[in-house]
């Protein structure tokens, strides 16, 4: 692995573990071993010591704003003064699960930013014909299932809140009340704006995965009153369909993204520790 190769791969590292900041949002028990070992790598953006942090401090001029919403960002999740992730005396991570918009909100937009810096890298690599043929193979398996992950995350978050939504425009009897105002606007509207986001920055373009993420984004309009609903079936049943699309696609690249990152992150730790063998020697 040449030493754009391990750059390449390192800022995709970094973007994974902000990535799998999602997992907290799961219904499932954190220990706080996983807790501080993905911290310390999603705190590789504010090193300068790290590449990506480097990377970063020598385009503060660019990625100023980047960088304080990055860094109120990992405050806010995993600093000690979260209120989002906190520990307990069992040496256990309590999520707050009412504020799943933030977690949303720093994993989609400021991992974009960074998918940027990979890819600008990449486009580099290519131009000097120093690319390898793995790390293209895992940077395309990596972007595509990156979209597919947090589409069904999303997307599960925005059938929650519309279902809510609905539920209290029923015992409204369909008038707008300070409650189905505050879902629209603090819930709806913010996690449909994200998918249409990730939808809008796919780097791929065969037609199955993009008119996968086009149906999600009508749905989305059906939601919001901007389209009717396809056959005139139920939004459970709508919701359904999409949810199984995007799931299907997220288990498809699974396992060949897992597999490539495994294979990549063996060989860049051969590299680095050959590397430490020859500067001592």
């Amino acid at each position: 692995m040449n030493n754009l190769s391990q750059c390449i791969f390192d800022i995709s590292h970094v973007n994974k573990n902000l990535r799998d900041t999602l997992g907290f949002i799961l219904p499932n028990e954190v220990d706080l071993q996983t807790f501080e070992a993905r911290k310390t790598v999603v705190r590789a953006v504010l090193d300068e010591k790290t590449f990506v942090g480097r990377f970063v401090n020598d385009n503060i001029d660019k990625l100023k704003d980047f960088k304080e919403n990055y860094n109120s960002f990992f405050n806010d999740v995993y600093g000690d003064e979260s209120t989002i992730l906190t520990k307990t005396a069992e040496g256990k991570i309590r999520v707050d699960h009412a504020q799943h918009i933030i977690i949303f909100r720093g994993v989609i937009y400021l991992g974009e930013t960074i998918r940027d810096i990979m890819f600008t890298h990449l486009t580099r690599a290519r131009q000097e014909h120093t690319n390898e043929q793995n790390i293209d193979h895992y940077v395309d398996m990596d972007e595509r299932f990156d979209r597919a992950i947090k589409t069904y995350l999303l997307l599960q978050e925005y059938q929650k809140s519309f279902m809510e939504f609905q539920k209290v425009m029923n015992e409204s009897q369909g008038k707008p009340t300070p409650q189905s105002n505050y879902i629209v606007q603090n819930e709806l509207n913010v996690l449909a704006g994200m998918m249409r986001f990730t939808r809008q920055h796919c780097h791929f373009i065969d037609n199955r995965s993009l008119d996968i993420y086009d149906r999600v984004v009508q749905l989305i309009e059906m939601c919001e009153g901007k389209r009717e609903r396809r056959d005139n079936k139920n939004f459970q049943d709508l919701f359904a369909l999409s949810l199984k699309e995007v799931g299907d696609l997220s288990n498809e690249f699974s396992a060949s993204y897992n597999d490539s990152y495994r294979l990549n992150l063996q060989e860049m730790v051969e590299q680095i520790k050959k590397n430490k063998d020859n500067t001592e020697a």
